[in-house]
């Protein structure tokens, strides 16, 4: 929805205005976010039943997911943005050295708090597939540990996490790869707890590798 841009754009005015450490700011905007959904829910398990919702997790075109024609979508479309327009190249400048794309005339505040607008409404998207999957939302665990996954992919995909380099096609193998670990360690029959610290030693062990090229 619309309004999960409002959620990003308070991250963004975090790091932004007040210099916030972006870790330390998506972790207030989680923990705030859960406690928030949980008063309004009142902590309750709450059912969509709705045809036109749920047709987001179960329908397919042409025997395709629709939730997979999203995400090409999506894919294309960023990687149009980042490697043919003038933002693309902006974002990747200041996520490489915002003080020297600062001092080149890039607005890095600007750049920055579009950036976690539209990682907002993504996540929003994310979030409403998931619930029209289940067909329920529960606030205490819809999106628990999934960012895990997604820094897992993206370092697995080799997007540098100290920002520089970006490759988009990368980070989907790195997700397609971690979503194959998940379930390869269901099958195999591996606790959800000791799933977790293998997907952290994956983590550590790209981003080790990063370094190393460098």
């Amino acid at each position: 929805r619309p309004a999960t841009g409002l959620p990003g754009a308070f991250n963004g005015l975090l790091v932004t205005r007040f210099a916030l450490q972006p870790i330390v700011a998506t972790l207030v905007l989680y923990i705030a976010g859960r406690g928030i959904a949980q008063v309004i829910s009142g902590g309750q398990l709450i059912n969509f039943t709705q045809a036109s919702f749920t047709a987001l997790g179960s329908a397919r075109v042409l025997g395709i997911s629709v939730q997979v024609l999203i995400m090409l979508v999506l894919l294309a479309a960023a990687v149009f943005v980042l490697t043919r327009t003038l933002f693309g190249r902006y974002v990747i400048a200041v996520g490489g050295n915002p003080e020297a794309a600062r001092l080149s005339g890039v607005p890095v505040d600007r750049i920055r708090m579009l950036v976690y607008v539209i990682s907002g409404l993504l996540a929003g998207l994310a979030g409403l597939i998931v619930i029209a999957i289940n067909t329920s939302s529960d606030s205490n665990l819809v999106g628990q540990n999934m960012e895990l996954d997604a820094i897992a992919a993206v370092a697995v995909g080799g997007t540098a996490l100290n920002g520089g380099r970006v490759t988009m096609v990368g980070t989907l193998i790195g997700a397609l790869f971690i979503q194959l670990l998940r379930y390869t360690l269901l099958v195999k029959g591996v606790p959800d707890a000791a799933a977790i610290v293998i997907k952290a030693a994956v983590i550590i062990v790209a981003v080790a590798l990063q370094y190393r090229r460098r």
